[in-house]
């Protein structure tokens, strides 16, 4: 089976927002003593380190189909 980026790009950005929901949470409940803004830190690093993933994803959307359109008008 294989997995596609945008897939793992997709999951990543679903741990850091439970990174951040569950810090929430440990803190309002009284079990943890988690500075918050760490929390955010943290979570938004996950999503970060797969940008490039969305970026490429973006520009082969944006470009790739601009491109088979002019290929398509030279013939």
């Amino acid at each position: 089976m294989e997995i596609k980026m945008k897939t793992v790009s997709n999951i990543a950005a679903g741990i850091g927002i439970a990174i951040v929901f569950v810090s929430f949470v440990l803190n309002a409940t009284g079990n943890a003593n988690i500075n918050m803004d760490d929390a955010l830190k943290t979570g938004g690093f996950v999503k970060a380190v797969f940008l490039p993933v969305d970026a490429s994803i973006w520009i082969n959307n944006i470009f790739g189909k601009q491109s088979a359109i002019s290929r398509d008008n030279n013939k």
